[in-house]
């Protein structure tokens, strides 16, 4: 498993587009769960296998996606 920190752009349905805090790369995150708790700013921690698609943008599938703060 592969963790990533990022900011939420934008949230709906199940999926959420974040910014990877590490390389500031844009990432559609697909998850089995409502995002709609998640908001533009909100910092989160993505649990996903490590596969990440080469599309742009690109695309990975979440096991888990939780707040954290600094």
């Amino acid at each position: 498993m592969v963790t990533m920190t990022a900011t939420v752009l934008q949230a709906w349905g199940s999926q959420v587009l974040v910014r990877d805090n590490s390389n500031n790369q844009e990432v559609l995150v697909h998850t089995n769960y409502s995002t709609s708790n998640l908001s533009a700013g909100t910092q989160v921690r993505i649990v996903y296998n490590g596969v990440m698609t080469a599309s742009i943008p690109p695309q990975i599938n979440a096991q888990s996606i939780c707040y954290f703060a600094d």
